[in-house]
């Protein structure tokens, strides 16, 4: 059975399939840190995850800014678990709420 062509699309472009692709957060990388952010050991305030991971970067399209920067007022905070973390982060780069229901499982489970 022969496959039709779709003319739209290049190959390999799942901008229309993919729904992180038109999330707005998915242009943010955490690297490395959003790991150590998995396994830390919750609930824990933002002053202790800035003393551990504060010089840690987070990336966007067009900047780096250190974790510490991100959480800077906000020490008094607690997080019950590493995607709220994530949100505060999101929220601090100007993408408060950025797929905050997908996100969330795939922040709190570590992969095997």
């Amino acid at each position: 059975m022969a496959l039709g062509t779709d003319r739209g699309f290049m190959s390999g472009d799942n901008a229309e399939h993919d729904p992180e692709a038109h999330d707005p957060a998915s242009a943010v990388t955490f690297g490395p840190l959003k790991r150590a952010l998995r396994e830390h050991r919750y609930p824990v305030t933002a002053a202790e995850l800035i003393e551990q991971y504060g010089a840690a970067v987070v990336e966007t399209r067009t900047s780096t800014e250190r974790f510490d920067g991100l959480l800077e007022g906000r020490e008094e905070t607690q997080f019950r678990d590493p995607s709220e973390v994530r949100e505060a982060v999101l929220d601090a780069l100007g993408y408060a709420d950025a797929s905050a229901e997908t996100a969330s499982e795939e922040w709190t489970r570590l992969p095997r």
